[in-house]
C-alpha cells in the first residue's frame, strides 16, 4: 500500500514537471521555430506569417508528445534548450543576413 502510494507521487511529479517543461520551454521554442519559418519561407510577408503561425500548431504538439514519450524530463529539457539557442542563432543570422540585403 505504501509503495502503491510512494509510485504514484513519484509518478505525479513526474508529469508535473513535464507540464512545466512543456509550457515554460516548450512555447517559446514553438515560437522561435515559428519566426524563423515564416522567414524562410519564400511567399510574401502576410502569407509567410500565416503559414508559420498555423504550422506552429502541429510543431507544439509534435512537441508536446515528445516530451511525455522521452525518457525523462531533464532530457526534454536539456535539448529544449539547446534548441532554443540554435534557433534563436538561426533568427539572428536571418536577419542579419536580411538587413545586409
Amino acid at each position: 500500500m505504501i509503495q502503491t502510494c510512494l509510485s504514484k507521487i513519484r509518478c505525479n511529479q513526474e508529469v508535473l514537471l513535464r507540464l512545466l517543461v512543456i509550457v515554460a520551454l516548450g512555447y517559446p521554442l514553438t515560437a522561435l521555430v515559428s519566426i524563423v519559418i515564416s522567414q524562410i519561407l519564400p511567399l510574401s510577408k502576410a502569407d509567410s506569417v500565416a503559414a508559420a503561425s498555423m504550422l506552429s500548431f502541429a510543431i507544439y504538439t509534435a512537441y508536446i508528445m515528445w516530451a511525455f514519450a522521452a525518457k525523462s524530463w531533464q532530457k526534454v529539457a536539456y535539448l529544449s534548450v539547446m534548441l532554443m539557442t540554435a534557433m534563436a542563432a538561426c533568427h539572428s543570422m536571418l536577419n542579419w543576413a536580411l538587413e545586409a540585403i
